[in-house]
């Protein structure tokens, strides 16, 4: 007996494992994080920033001269029409029919079974059930 899940003894054993077992794991976890972090925090500037992009000043600076130079060569121009690739027809039709889909899903409102549309006309002889 009291070999279920919701027996006291299985129970008990549980709570001995976490306090036993996983806590120290995760105590352990816990503070290999925060030494992770004092580490960040420590760092000079220069170190945490270096994944974060140019200042926001000078990528409008660097826009507006790019604007410039584009209209004046047409080497740029295909620069910029590389940077964008194109869709092939295949993609564009496939992007299509998914959105015609949605479209179609979307009127239905619900993710039921569509439901017949052609209603028949009841037997003659049977009688509606509301009625008796």
């Amino acid at each position: 007996m009291g070999k279920s899940s919701r027996s006291s003894a299985i129970k008990k054993n549980n709570q001995v494992l976490k306090r036993k077992v996983f806590g120290p794991v995760e105590t352990a976890r816990i503070e290999r994080q925060n030494a992770k972090l004092l580490e960040l925090a420590k760092a000079p500037k220069e170190l945490v920033m270096e994944d974060k992009p140019e200042q926001p000043e000078d990528a409008d600076k660097e826009a507006t001269s790019t604007t410039t130079t584009t209209t004046t060569t047409k080497d740029n121009e295909m620069e910029l029409d590389d940077a964008k690739p194109r869709k092939s027809k295949r993609e564009v039709a496939r992007l299509q029919e998914a959105r015609k889909a949605r479209q179609i899903s979307k009127l239905r409102g619900s993710r039921s079974r569509p439901r017949n549309q052609k209603e028949f006309p009841a037997h003659k002889l049977k009688k509606k059930a509301g009625k008796r």
